[in-house]
């Protein structure tokens, strides 16, 4: 192992990509990519070096019924949700999941 390849960690930190509140646009487009693909979807997926989702399709699920009765008001109490699966979306495609 090359000494750039030791420093360099298995999965980059998270990116910036919290907002404080979501439009019912962006979380239609969020559940819509996330619904179109919740069978492809792999048993587990490590987000960053300490956080990792033990039975994704599950944990998908659960946020996406939360937006889903929330839709119209994603203010800062329910960002979050919007956040987590934004960084979930963004490892799949890392994967290869578009």
């Amino acid at each position: 192992m090359t000494e750039e390849q030791e420093q360099k960690p298995a999965v980059e930190k998270n990116p910036h990509i919290y907002k404080p509140a979501y439009t019912k646009q962006e979380v239609d487009e969020l559940t819509r990519w996330f619904e179109e693909r919740m069978d492809r979807l792999p048993a587990t997926l490590q987000l960053n070096e300490a956080t990792a989702a033990s039975d994704l399709p599950r944990t998908v699920k659960a946020l996406l019924a939360v937006l889903k009765v929330h839709k119209e008001n994603i203010s800062v109490t329910f960002s979050g949700y919007m956040s987590h699966l934004d960084l979930i979306r963004l490892r799949l495609k890392e994967q290869g999941i578009e």
